[in-house]
């Protein structure tokens, strides 16, 4: 990202909301200049509108600039290390089998604001695969000549995790069986290494 944007997300995380005149101030630049690049910011996503603050002294109301949701993955942040964490205690609070159900809860409340997917085969696949790429998954499907469904999961959103936790692959395995409707056989796995991992999904006779 330009320098220039860079400095003026950091100064709206360190203060919550800024002026074009206070980011004019503090980094030297025109009011033309900082427009321009709150503009950009603002279409990509990373600040909001510009807000009326109205004071009770006299002037002209305060335009206010704030950071989105979005931005906060634009900062460091240890996701990963609190996820690893939570699992280590998992494994020291619960027995093998009430992780795993732990853990495929969790997946199915990760896909009920999904709501009711079309019965058509084909159909429902790519809604579910559409689902999974929203949530950081790069997946896709295919189905080969003798009618055999498969998904091929080449970028986990959690592969890190799964580096040192390959249980988190559950999750994976219950989303798919959630959107499809169908059984996910696992007949590739590389996630821990961040690689392709491709299931066969059956469906009941």
């Amino acid at each position: 990202m330009q320098d220039t944007r860079q400095q003026i997300l950091e100064i709206l995380k360190r203060r919550g909301e800024v002026t074009v005149q206070e980011l004019s101030r503090e980094l030297d630049l025109t009011s033309v200049t900082v427009r321009h690049h709150l503009e950009i910011l603002r279409s990509e996503g990373y600040i909001t509108e510009p807000e009326i603050h109205r004071s009770n002294r006299p002037g002209r109301p305060r335009y206010v600039y704030r950071l989105t949701s979005t931005a906060a993955d634009l900062f460091p942040n240890n996701y990963s290390g609190l996820a690893n964490a939570m699992l280590d205690t998992l494994k020291t609070c619960l027995p093998q089998e009430e992780q795993l159900h732990f853990l495929r809860e969790t997946a199915k409340r990760m896909v009920a604001s999904v709501g009711d997917l079309p019965a058509d085969r084909d159909a429902r696949m790519d809604s579910a695969l559409a689902f999974m790429n929203q949530q950081g998954f790069v997946a896709r499907w295919d189905k080969d000549k003798d009618g055999e469904y498969f998904i091929y999961v080449s970028s986990c959103p959690y592969h890190h995790v799964a580096q040192n936790h390959g249980e988190t692959c559950q999750i994976d395995e219950t989303i798919i069986r959630e959107l499809t409707n169908g059984d996910p056989e696992r007949v590739q796995s590389f996630a821990s290494r961040g690689g392709l991992c491709v299931y066969r999904i059956q469906w009941p006779k």
